[in-house]
């Protein structure tokens, strides 16, 4: 793909530094550069039947619709033609995954891999819940994925999984309603005050602002950050981080374009009646748009000249457990699901936003207007942190915006506030 500019020496050199494990380097799938493939062209001679009983590799995932479609098709594929080791997957609804993960493993149970957010490897690797990849992190393995989708992968110089997809948000927008992305904030102000009229429940710009994920694009534009990966210390109370929340406010008390209240179902709801022009969100939002609507996706717009807005990026990966009791065959699996023959199949019926970068090269998805925005704005995008400290920042952050963006405290105040939480549950953290 034209926009493919990525230090790749730079990640060989990263991989070189890993701590390795006892796993065992296993050979990729064949390779195929067919992007109107279903399914990957994986190794297939005439299946013979095993010499024992099977392998069986369990998997848990969140995934639904065309996310979970795509992914049976590829275990489907994987059990047909490898009777040696089976692939048992098993969905968990996104908000008990994490509880049932951390409660099962420690108690031997749980899956042998499971699919999540990178941002809770640190966590997880200190209680001893996940196995680094060791040796099996090869340069030449990780050297196929984006170098933004591994590095969040990396805690204390060990990898702990590989990358499937990205996530990151990016400007929804009805064009029906708007024919050309703002390309500042400024820009987007004005537009959206035209579609704005509170007593008919309008708003010209919506999305999470009590929520941290979606405000982080500010904070970012701003200079700020919640965690600093050099000194390994939270920064929540700055001047930056005050003024992006002021920013945020004012689109709310003074602009009046932003609603209070907004979750992802009532976001969804606006859009689809034509109640908003303009919705920051990310790839999951795809799915949820009626048909009827008329849409597209721009990268988001300048705060102000030379400062754009830059959003989480996230790394969704597969991680190997520690209690997983067949290593070996569970790499076979980690590599067959992060192939580019199976990114190709993520994204043409998932419609993930795939790590690998291979299949970024190909003509049709480097020009779809969907993919090509998502693949630009993860070259703005700020890698959410997976130290253990990062991690509980959240819901006092969270409350601090409620507090600040929609209600009487002051930025200063109510960042003040969320850094003495978060202060005090490190403290007890480390006990």
């Amino acid at each position: 793909m034209s926009l493919r500019r990525f230090a790749l020496p730079a990640l060989l050199a990263l991989a070189l530094v890993l701590v390795t494990g006892c796993g065992k380097s296993t050979p990729a799938p064949a390779k195929s550069d067919k992007a109107t493939a279903a399914a990957p062209a994986a190794p297939a001679p005439a299946a013979l039947p095993p010499a024992g009983p099977p392998k069986t590799v369990t998997l848990w995932h969140s995934y639904r619709d065309d996310e979970r479609k795509s992914l049976d098709q590829l275990i489907e594929h994987w059990n047909k033609n490898h009777p040696e080791i089976q692939i048992t997957a098993l969905a968990v609804p996104f908000d008990a995954i994490i509880d049932k993960f951390q409660v099962a493993v420690p108690r031997g149970n749980g899956p042998d891999l499971v699919i999540m957010a990178h941002d809770k490897i640190g966590t997880w690797a200190r209680d001893g819940l996940l196995q680094p990849l060791g040796d099996f992190g090869t340069p030449e393995r990780l050297g196929r994925f984006l170098p933004q989708t591994v590095k969040p992968l990396v805690f204390e110089k060990a990898i702990y999984g590989l990358p499937l997809a990205f996530k990151s948000l990016v400007l929804f927008y009805n064009t029906a309603m708007v024919q050309q992305p703002p390309k500042t904030m400024a820009e987007l102000i004005q537009v959206a005050k035209g579609f704005t009229n509170e007593a008919e429940g309008k708003f010209g710009f919506t999305y999470d602002a009590a929520g941290l994920y979606y405000h982080a694009a500010f904070l970012h534009a701003e200079g700020g950050q919640v965690f600093d990966e050099t000194t390994r210390k939270l920064t929540i109370d700055t001047p930056e981080a005050q003024k992006a929340i002021q920013v945020v406010k004012d689109l709310h008390l003074v602009h009046k374009i932003l609603p209070k209240g907004m979750t992802g179902f009532v976001i969804t709801a606006m859009f689809n009646d034509g109640k908003t022009p303009f919705v920051l969100n990310g790839p999951w939002f795809i799915s949820e748009i009626d048909p009827a609507v008329k849409w597209a996706v721009a990268v988001l717009p300048e705060l102000e000249p030379g400062k754009p807005l830059k959003p989480f990026l996230g790394s969704e990966a597969i991680l190997l457990s520690k209690q997983s009791k067949e290593r070996d065959a569970a790499l076979k699996i980690l590599d067959y699901l992060t192939s580019d023959e199976a990114a190709l199949t993520r994204l043409k019926v998932g419609r993930q936003m795939v790590a690998n970068v291979k299949v970024y090269e190909n003509p049709e998805w480097a020009n779809d207007p969907v993919v090509k925005v998502f693949r630009a704005q993860a070259e703005q995008s700020v890698p959410m942190s997976n130290a253990v400290e990062a991690g509980v920042a959240w819901s006092p952050y969270d409350a601090a915006l409620r507090k600040s963006v929609f209600g009487d405290s002051t930025p200063a105040d109510a960042l003040a506030e969320a850094a003495k939480k978060i202060d005090e549950a490190l403290a007890r953290l480390s006990k």
